[in-house]
């Protein structure tokens, strides 16, 4: 007979045969707190006077916390206008609230600013330094496992912030579509 203390330091003989467990999904479930994602967007902005705007942007999206994120990166511009068109990049950020979000789809609202430098004056009368806040709504649907595309409008603004003589603003409608995918 073994001893009692000796026979707890033993282990069970296990079989060399090895029961097959399927692989967990590990990637995060869309909006999750603590989850990136890049979204890469185009839109295309009217004043519905003369003026109107093409734009992408690449962001890079934090979940800060479940359905909220903030959206940063940088986006780049192309500019028809009476004056002279022109071309534009800088940074810019937004905060999303995917307030309607269920497991293929949300609803949500944005709204952020940018920093918009130009190679001449956007608009015309205004300045080459420009701020670009916007706020607008869409929605997001999954198209393939982990990507989504999102789209909407939002009200978007073009001006110096009366930081230079003149302060010529212009605001649009902005039209985009994205796709976002996890990293």
């Amino acid at each position: 007979m073994i001893s009692p203390s000796v026979q707890d330091t033993l282990t069970p003989v296990q079989s060399s045969a090895k029961a097959v467990v399927p692989k967990e999904n590990t990637s995060a479930r869309f909006g999750a707190k603590g989850s990136w994602r890049w979204e890469l967007e185009g839109s295309w902005m009217d004043d519905f006077d003369s003026d109107n705007q093409l734009q992408g942007a690449w962001y890079a999206s934090c979940f800060l916390i479940d359905n909220f994120s903030f959206d940063f990166g940088p986006e780049v511009a192309w500019f028809s206008q009476s004056g002279g068109n022109t071309w534009g990049a800088g940074p810019a950020f937004m905060f999303r609230w995917h307030f309607l979000a269920r497991e293929t789809w949300s609803i949500y609202a944005d709204a952020g600013v940018g920093l918009m430098f130009t190679g001449s004056n956007v608009p015309s009368a205004g300045s080459s330094v420009n701020l670009t806040p916007r706020i607008g709504v869409g929605a997001s649907f999954e198209v393939a496992p982990n990507a989504r595309i999102l789209t909407g409008f939002r009200w978007a603004h073009i001006s110096n912030a009366n930081v230079a003589d003149n302060n010529d603003g212009r605001n649009s409608v902005q039209l985009y579509a994205g796709l976002s995918l996890p990293f």
